[in-house]
Formats: structure tokens, sequence, C-alpha cells
């Protein structure tokens, strides 16, 4: 679900605002349906800069992180979002998408999660 956060950065960007786009994926294991007001992640654990972001289809941007096994090891996956940056697990959230069962790593798994946006 894109956030307030979100609609407000978009409006002020089309008025000619130098706004930061979200430029990195935040991750928990919180639970809970995503709501309009959140800023921030229920649980969060850990925040990583975008490996790809992809702007190459017409209306659509689509951004990919990244984790390896060796952090995701012993850590239960429940939640993610899109922020600006911030200091350690703070930012500006842009969205948030909770799964309805955590998933546990036990080291041997990575995690790629892939978010696309389309405007229309």
């Amino acid at each position: 679900m894109l956030l307030n956060w979100a609609k407000r950065d978009t409006a002020l960007f089309l008025a000619g605002s130098t706004t930061t786009p979200p430029t990195f994926f935040m991750i928990g294991s919180g639970s809970g349906t995503a709501i309009a007001t959140q800023t921030e992640l229920i649980s969060a654990w850990d925040k990583q800069e975008n490996t790809i972001i992809n702007g190459s289809t017409v209306y659509k941007v689509k951004w990919t992180g990244d984790w390896n096994s060796v952090t995701m090891s012993g850590n239960g996956f429940q939640e993610w979002g899109m922020l600006m940056s911030g200091v350690g697990l703070t930012g500006s959230m842009w969205s948030r998408t909770s799964m309805p069962t955590q998933i546990n790593f036990d080291g041997t798994a990575e995690l790629r999660i892939e978010e696309t946006w389309e405007v229309y």
C-alpha cells in the first residue's frame, strides 16, 4: 500500500520540489494490515539500499532489494516497506506490505524483494 508520505511527496515532485524518491527497502517481522497513515514498519530489523531501480517500462518503476543468507539467518520476515534514507531503522515510509504468515530463515536462503509501482 502506498502511504500518505508517498502521495504527499509525489504531489511535491510534480510541483517542482526536489523531494527524494525511495532509495531503501526496510524489512521486519511485524504483522497487521497496512494503513495509509503509517510512517514505519511494525517491527523493523534491517534496512538495505535498493539493489536495482528500473524505470524502463512506460508508467512503471520497479525497485529490487537483496539480502544475503548471513543477514537473514535466524530472523523472521513478514513485512517490508520502501523509504527514503534515514538513520538506523528510520526513514520516511513510502509503502508498506505485510504477509499473513511469517517466514523464518535458517541461514541457507537469501531474500530478494521486487516492488513495482504503476502510474495510471
